[in-house]
């Protein structure tokens, strides 16, 4: 009789992170994982204990993904804020049920009422060096402008998620730049 494979939690988190991918975060469950390792669902709990700690475990692997998918997008004649953000797009688009455990479950809510946001927060960094100016004004009006241009690229990118929209990533670059245009009109960065 050949030996059992022994169930590790890496296998149970490649496995887990491979059925989002593919199929999406409301499908992972217990018995989606044992179906993909091919074993029952006592391993998973016995390696994890619960499915939180492993859902927890994926959207950390999906947003640590989804920041090197969307660092892999380089254009020399953008700023690393706007690259990270039509990589984001692109992101949206190669990545579907990705995208949406990131940005359009339920389970983002309850993830960051428990987890900081490491990628907003990349992305917010980033902010900074699009624009010299930011750094003259108060951090309100710097978060209020990132709020407002998360919201359209991020809106953007849930259009191409969805196929709502058929869009290029230079017609993506065009809508964010002029949306970045009016909104330091706006705030006064002139």
């Amino acid at each position: 009789m050949p030996p059992k494979a022994e169930i590790t939690k890496e296998k149970v988190l490649d496995a887990a992170f491979d059925v989002v991918r593919e199929q999406g975060l409301d499908v992972l469950t217990a018995r989606s994982i044992a179906k993909r390792l091919g074993c029952s669902t006592q391993p998973i709990y016995s390696v994890y204990g619960s499915m939180d700690k492993v859902k927890d475990d994926v959207f950390n692997n999906t947003v640590d993904f989804a920041l090197a998918s969307m660092k892999e997008y380089v254009n020399d004649k953008n700023a690393l804020a706007m690259n990270l953000v039509l990589g984001c797009l692109l992101f949206a688009r190669n990545e579907r049920h990705l995208f949406r455990a990131l940005y359009l479950s339920d389970y983002r809510g309850e993830y960051f009422k428990k987890h900081k946001d490491r990628l907003n927060e990349e992305i917010y960094a980033a902010f900074f060096q699009i624009d010299n100016r930011l750094t003259t004004i108060e951090e309100s009006k710097i978060k209020k402008i990132f709020l407002k241009i998360s919201t359209y690229w991020l809106g953007i990118g849930t259009l191409i998620n969805t196929n709502t929209m058929e869009l290029d990533i230079n017609e993506a670059t065009e809508m964010i730049e002029e949306m970045y245009k009016i909104l330091t009109v706006k705030e006064g960065l002139v």
